[in-house]
């Protein structure tokens, strides 16, 4: 004698089909969002490393500029150039010619 089962299956119906795909695809959406922030926060951080790196370069740079220049006014530089490569010598108080200074309007 065979028993028939009379237990009917369950299908799954259309409306829990629609809330795994809903499910699924808020999960999909997450994931694409969550590797697009760290993507764009890593480009930030490189660019953000690269930026401190120039400044410190142009920092040094200027630094090193600063020195050459006060290197090239110093005044024992120039009397050096002065008395070497144009013949001049150093001042002395019979070489040295005081000009009238006439004020607007006055005649000296």
């Amino acid at each position: 004698m065979a028993i028939k089962n009379n237990i009917p299956k369950k299908i799954p119906s259309r409306k829990s089909s629609f809330r795994w795909l809903v499910i699924i695809s808020i999960i999909f959406c997450e994931l694409l969002v969550y590797t697009w922030v760290r993507t764009e926060s890593t480009q930030t951080i490189l660019r953000v490393s690269k930026g401190q790196a120039a400044f410190v370069e142009n920092t040094s740079y200027h630094k090193a500029l600063s020195v050459e220049r006060d290197r090239l006014k110093s005044g024992d530089r120039i009397t050096r150039i002065a008395k070497t490569r144009l013949n001049l010598l150093t001042d002395t108080a019979n070489q040295t010619i005081y000009l009238p200074i006439s004020l607007s309007g006055e005649e000296g």
